[in-house]
């Protein structure tokens, strides 16, 4: 049990009047007093809260810890194209990176992040988070605790990660994927996409469902969509609101 710190301060007050107080009246206190009473103090320094382990990273940590649910988010393109801090946007305002991770962080998982260079081809980056995926699964990680969350361009990296690990374990969170275009390009993975797939769009926004990719659902798959109707159109993922990022994490905790 460790000692509030205004009582270990009123300790230090009396034990401090105490030893100092009988030296200025020539009384010496014995020395098993001091003694006990450095004793006190070393244990409390002890109990004094260390400050939490690290929970976001830009890659893999290094130790790797079996029991922690690991949460990699792939932002959207305007961070690539202005920087995590000055990512503004005309029509959906500042794209709010930081604190989307930090929200993520504050529901106990361990974040992987990082702010991909302008130009990054999917592809060849969806075969590095495979790669970092297989890492955390080698050490022990079980898959259901693996959750990649993309957003905008960030999904279609998360949809292309998923087809390359082939792993029906794996969660994948898909925001604000589906235009048109992304249906059309993405109809040749029909059938063929394996893991546990959530897309999550706004009413409002010209990105809408993701059904269509998913039909048929291959046996080792599992979808499920959730409709928003905030009416901020593909602002809604700009910002860690609580009406995607709260059924999101619930899923991910599922």
């Amino acid at each position: 049990m460790c000692f509030p710190i205004f009582s270990a301060y009123e300790i230090f007050l009396d034990a401090t009047v105490y030893i100092f107080g009988g030296i200025s009246h020539g009384k010496m206190p014995k020395m098993k007093t001091i003694i006990s009473i450095s004793m006190l103090f070393l244990f409390l320094g002890l109990c004094v809260p260390t400050p939490k382990a690290q929970t976001i990273t830009i890659g893999v940590p290094e130790k790797i810890d079996p029991a922690q649910k690991y949460l990699f988010y792939l932002h959207g393109a305007i961070v690539s194209q202005m920087g995590a801090e000055n990512a503004v946007s005309k029509y959906y305002g500042h794209y709010e990176y930081q604190k989307i991770l930090d929200t993520f962080a504050s529901h106990r998982f361990h974040v992987i992040s990082e702010v991909r260079p302008k130009n990054t081809k999917e592809e060849k980056y969806a075969s590095k988070l495979k790669r970092q995926i297989k890492t955390l699964i080698k050490a022990k990680v079980s898959p259901e605790n693996i959750t990649v969350v993309g957003a905008s361009l960030g999904a279609y990296i998360a949809i292309e990660t998923a087809y390359k690990l082939k792993n029906k374990r794996v969660k994948f969170a898909l925001l604000g994927l589906c235009s048109k275009y992304a249906v059309g390009y993405y109809g040749k993975y029909r059938g063929k996409l394996r893991g546990n797939f959530l897309s999550i769009y706004e009413a409002s926004d010209q990105k809408n469902s993701c059904k269509e990719i998913f039909t048929p659902l291959n046996k080792k798959a599992r979808f499920k969509e959730i409709t928003l109707e905030m009416g901020n159109s593909h602002g809604f993922l700009y910002k860690p609101f609580d009406e995607w990022v709260l059924p999101l994490v619930e899923w991910a905790n599922g």
